[in-house]
């Protein structure tokens, strides 16, 4: 039995040794106990395809000598920067991007052109006159603009600027005031407005009163006055205005009554 187990044993042996050598690192040397490494190199430390010697050199039979040189781990440099390259700040160097890309942009607006006004002969004040009403113009302005990542701008160039539509200029003229001449302006007769409806209101009041003399209104009451405390009534009457809407507002009454009575 030991006897076989012996033979078993032994077989197995000179099976397994080749197989190790072809795994482990296959290839004949030269002359100067070299050759180039085709199969598991990486497990050795090497490149496939390297070439490399074996300690002690070796026959053209094969060395079994295997190079002893330790592995080297290779750390890569991180280099931050831009990696987009449409982006203007390209970075041909760079392996992390840190969000930094620029990317140019042209963009075309339309603006106004204000026009300016100008005068007609020497005078700078007094009446004015407008000979030629002005109107505004047109321009194309296009810009070169500058943008990060996130689409904000950075900066913003003006390239070009083409004029679509010339504006008209204003002209006035200036004329002296003449004593004859007063200018009434809107504001001065929105000014009058309110005097001259209290005037009517009172001319109303006044006739009503006076064509109805029975009627309880403030105004009949101050001409029952026989002293000349009724001028100051009447003064005082149509200054305070509201005794002349109170008025307005009984002759209405008034005037509804005989109506309905009619």
């Amino acid at each position: 039995m030991r006897k076989v187990l012996r033979i078993l044993f032994l077989g197995s042996f000179i099976f397994i040794i080749p197989i190790l050598l072809v795994s482990a690192h296959p290839g004949r040397t030269d002359s100067r106990g070299c050759h180039t490494c085709r199969t598991n190199c990486a497990k050795w430390g090497l490149s496939t395809g390297q070439y490399h010697c074996h300690n002690g050199g070796g026959s053209s039979s094969g060395s079994r000598s295997y190079n002893t040189t330790t592995r080297r781990t290779t750390t890569i440099r991180q280099v931050y920067g831009c990696m987009d390259k449409t982006a203007i700040n390209y970075n041909y160097s760079a392996n992390v991007s840190d969000g930094s890309c620029q990317y140019e942009k042209i963009e075309t607006s339309k603006e106004n052109i204000y026009y300016s006004t100008e005068t007609k002969g020497s005078l700078t004040s007094g009446e004015k006159e407008i000979i030629r009403e002005g109107k505004n113009g047109e321009k194309e302005v296009t810009f070169k603009k500058i943008v990060n990542e996130n689409g904000t701008e950075v900066s913003s160039e003006k390239v070009n600027e083409t004029v679509i539509v010339e504006p008209v200029n204003e002209i006035v003229e200036y004329r002296k005031k003449t004593t004859k001449e007063k200018v009434t302006t809107k504001e001065e007769k929105e000014s009058n407005t309110p005097l001259i409806f209290t005037i009517i209101l009172l001319i109303v009041n006044i006739y009503y009163g006076y064509k109805n003399k029975d009627v309880n209104l403030l105004i009949n009451k101050i001409r029952l006055i026989d002293s000349k405390a009724k001028y100051i009534l009447y003064f005082l009457y149509f200054i305070f205005v509201i005794p002349v809407f109170i008025d307005i507002v009984l002759v209405i009454i008034d005037f509804l009554k005989k109506n309905k009575q009619k």
